[in-house]
């Protein structure tokens, strides 16, 4: 037996010590400098919290939380584990569970719609016929944009906004234009539950969560109200006096629409988690020695289906739950998000095998985190460059003068008597239009709310975080309302009264 002298030992751990000091010193500076980009931002901005991730070469070089759970002095700091709703960047993890849905040979992308879901209706035969599996999450629908986002103001959910699609009016050609759509997303859910045999939020925790060993990422349908290590939001305005904070207090409402559409916007991650997220879509979706999902629906969902935008910098495309920037940093894989007081956005660069994610507690703008990302994938590209001053002075110039409206001669409403009754509307029930101590006012589903009178027939009313103008239709024979509109974006058709 071969006898190590105590100098050989001492000497063996000294220069173990400061080769693995030489390493450290050599990896500190990008750790530093991620650190570095992440305060400066988070000061220019007043971002109470943030939750940032850098995964190079299948490695997670930085993942933790800065700032702390709330503005107020004496809040919790915030850490690696802390939550952050994910916004709309969760649409990539229902892509993901469809994905899987074809992996496991339930469905194809061509398959038609109606095939799975015998239920499924939009407001043309043909489209309905026609509307394949491909088509749900790529917002080629024929919607105006954000068709259906203020339904769930007026206390309907998400089971009501899939049985609703079939009363919107398209405004675009099938296919033709992009018109960006959260409650799109349901359908993707309902095939997912079919065949998993699970709800939307059991088939992410056991799919996704799971094997990403994402052990402290949750969706909000359980969690929101409940977490403890859970960022605060709060909204991010421009003033005078520089940016100002407002606690999000309407977290009920909040909470009412991002359930809605949780599918399209309710993961709540962390910076730890976003690591194991990124690895599995940057490793072709491979996590450890699991392939989650097969390279070839990864390169799917990462295929370009239509153009979102684009100037003279950069083209945007949208895929499958994931947008495609090809531009001035190379090909970018990503999504944004904005929802109930958070931002977000996650960017895999593929080509430099290099994810940065970034979660807030403030939800205006993705200014900051466009900021922090791209800082850092240019610090990875060795470009000198300054994204930060950049971005802040774009979003700092003061907003465009809006043309002054034309005064429109005011039109006296009819009297009260005139407007009152029972209205109904199919898939949204009754409504109940009365007068209380010399006001009108309406009530539907869970909304109780005061008419405040606009102009002729036209009135406007509040629900949860939302405002919709109301106009009622005028029998020329009898001068009674016989129906009402209510300004959804799109159209939805009348509430039409019950004479009975």
């Amino acid at each position: 037996m071969k006898i190590i002298s105590f100098t050989t030992l001492v000497f063996f751990l000294i220069t173990n010590s400061f080769s693995l000091l030489a390493q450290q010193a050599q990896e500190a500076p990008y750790i530093k400098e991620i650190r570095k980009i992440a305060i400066q931002v988070q000061k220019k901005w007043n971002v109470p919290a943030m939750a940032l991730t850098v995964v190079k070469d299948g490695e997670t070089v930085y993942a933790d939380g800065l700032g702390s759970l709330r503005a107020e002095k004496g809040s919790a700091p915030a850490n690696k584990y802390t939550l952050f709703v994910n916004a709309s960047t969760s649409k990539a993890f229902t892509a993901a569970l469809l994905g899987m849905m074809v992996d496991r040979g339930y469905i194809k992308w061509t398959d038609r719609v109606i095939d799975h879901l015998p239920d499924f209706r939009l407001y043309d035969p043909w489209v309905t016929e026609n509307y394949l599996v491909q088509d749900i999450m790529n917002h080629k629908t024929g919607f105006q944009p954000q068709a259906m986002d203020v339904i769930p103001a007026l206390g309907y959910g998400r089971d009501d906004l899939y049985r609703m699609f079939r009363l919107v009016k398209p405004t675009y050609s099938f296919r033709t234009t992009y018109a960006y759509c959260n409650a799109l997303y349901t359908i993707a859910a309902r095939i997912i539950e079919k065949y998993t045999g699970q709800t939307w939020e059991e088939a992410v925790e056991e799919n996704i969560f799971k094997p990403l060993q994402m052990e402290h990422s949750t969706t909000g349908k359980d969690h929101y109200f409940s977490a403890e290590n859970f960022a605060y939001g709060y909204h991010l305005s421009k003033t005078d006096k520089g940016l100002k904070l407002t606690p999000r207090d309407d977290r009920e409402d909040s909470y009412d629409w991002m359930q809605a559409v949780s599918p399209a916007a309710f993961i709540m991650c962390n910076a730890y988690d976003m690591g194991q997220w990124m690895k599995m879509w940057l490793n072709k979706g491979k996590f450890g020695e699991q392939q989650i999902l097969t390279e070839k629906t990864v390169d799917y969902l990462f295929s370009p289906q239509t153009i979102c935008s684009w100037d003279e910098e950069r083209v945007v495309l949208y895929a499958q739950g994931w947008r495609v920037e090809q531009g001035v940093q190379g090909k970018l894989i990503n999504h944004t998000g904005l929802a109930g007081g958070y931002t977000a956005w996650v960017v895999l660069v593929p080509e430099m095998n290099l994810g940065v994610s970034v979660l807030m507690n403030q939800g205006s703008t993705t200014s900051p985190q466009t900021a922090i990302v791209r800082q850092i994938i240019d610090m990875y590209r060795g470009v000198d460059s300054d994204w930060i001053t950049k971005i802040y002075e774009e979003y700092m110039q003061p907003a465009r003068e809006r043309k002054p409206k034309v005064k429109e001669d005011v039109v006296q409403p009819l009297e009260i008597n005139l407007y009152t009754g029972l209205y109904f509307k199919e898939l949204f029930g009754p409504a109940s239009v009365y007068e209380e101590n010399g006001d009108l006012r309406l009530q539907i589903n869970d909304i109780d709310a005061l008419l405040e009178h606009v102009n002729g027939n036209t009135f406007h009313f509040h629900a949860r975080d939302e405002s919709f103008d109301m106009t009622f239709l005028i029998n020329e024979k009898t001068g009674q309302a016989d129906g009402f509109n209510i300004d959804f974006g799109d159209d939805l058709g009348p509430f039409v009264k019950d004479f009975k």
